[in-house]
């Protein structure tokens, strides 16, 4: 087995594309039937017709073949470019986005500031395709109901917040993500307290890690809403890439390459074994856990996950809320109100005293 070191610098199949990192438009494609526009239908793996209600199944949607990991020192030769469309790099004259569209596709609106004024940039060359995709579960309708639910119950909201928040709408766009498969080989060093007494421990831990998300977006990397959702993916129901997931749909393209992504997740990933350490030693609570780590048969996927993303005014504020497109888990903003806390601190008192 070759030893791969978590701050392994050999560049891969993106890093030289890694700055044309923007919005892939979604996938336009004709209904059979009548000619009109067919669209994702989210929770139904299939497309269906704005104009008649043609409906057609995706198979790559309802097939068992899973998503294989692709080795990661390989990945130059390996890789997919195969988008199922011929791409072209168009730029936003309003803010200067550069996103990836569809070549056939006349007209497109920038994700990022909604201006219909885009003009044709430098052609895209090797842009990786993503090896799987999540499709979208939770319909734009189901969206709104979860937000709904979520906003009433809101620690310290104002109470009329429910009732006069000024919901936008829904944007449902895909999320480059890449997830690492490794073998990881620790030499442990902790300590623990037994009888009062300090206790040293070294020990060997040895555990696989299956699909560790990062995720490939330097615009969202931060986004502390979105990595809170992000956590909640099922990788594993992942389904093989097909075009057909993304009309009606954006697909962000990755601008961090896959070199960049493995050597960012360090620092999260250490923690995570510590974490499996500490669940795996039930008989201890380990302290001061010191961990130093061999990385074999490195893996890696290239996804696409859904996200709905939306904002709402509230007394002139504007906030953000985000919701996995497959599961449901929303992630939100919400303002906060001292009268609401003092109203429930004094109640509280008021039970607890037992007056009505």
């Amino acid at each position: 087995m070759k030893t791969i070191n978590i701050t392994l610098t050999n560049d891969v199949i993106m890093e030289k594309n890694k700055d044309k990192g923007g919005f892939a438009m979604e996938q336009t494609k004709k209904c059979p039937s009548c000619g009109g526009t067919l669209i994702f239908n989210p929770g139904f793996d299939s497309l269906v017709c704005q104009s008649c209600g043609h409906n057609e199944i995706i198979p790559e949607l309802v097939s068992k073949t899973p998503v294989t990991e692709m080795d990661f020192l390989t990945a130059q030769n390996t890789a997919s470019h195969d988008w199922g469309m011929e791409a072209k790099i168009v730029q936003c004259k309003q803010c200067g986005a550069e996103t990836i569209q569809n070549k056939l596709q006349l007209s497109g609106l920038c994700p990022f500031c909604g201006s219909t004024t885009v003009d044709a940039a430098d052609p895209a060359q090797d842009i990786m395709a993503p090896q799987g995709i999540i499709p979208f579960k939770i319909t734009e309708k189901r969206a709104y109901y979860i937000f709904k639910d979520w906003i009433k119950d809101r620690f310290l909201a104002p109470e009329k917040l429910a009732a006069n928040a000024q919901l936008g709408k829904f944007y449902g766009i895909y999320v480059p993500v890449f997830t690492f498969d490794v073998f990881t080989d620790s030499r442990l060093n902790a300590h623990y307290v037994e009888n009062n007494r300090r206790q040293n421990m070294s020990a060997l831990f040895q555990y696989q890690v299956d699909d560790f998300p990062v995720v490939a977006s330097k615009q969202l990397a931060s986004d502390k809403l979105l990595l809170s959702v992000l956590k909640d993916y099922r990788t594993n129901e992942a389904k093989p890439y097909t075009p057909d997931a993304m009309a009606g749909f954006p697909c962000e393209h990755y601008s961090i390459g896959l070199s960049e992504a493995w050597n960012s997740c360090g620092p999260e990933l250490n923690w995570h074994l510590r974490d499996m350490v500490s669940k795996t030693d039930k008989t201890h609570v380990l302290l001061g856990i010191n961990m130093n780590t061999n990385y074999y048969n490195l893996k890696y996927k290239y996804l696409i996950v859904p996200v709905w993303i939306n904002s709402f005014f509230y007394d002139n504020r504007l906030f953000t809320i985000v919701i996995n497109g497959q599961t449901g888990k929303i992630e939100g903003q919400w303002p906060k109100s001292f009268g609401t806390f003092a109203k429930k601190t004094a109640l509280f008192f008021l039970g607890s005293f037992g007056f009505d």
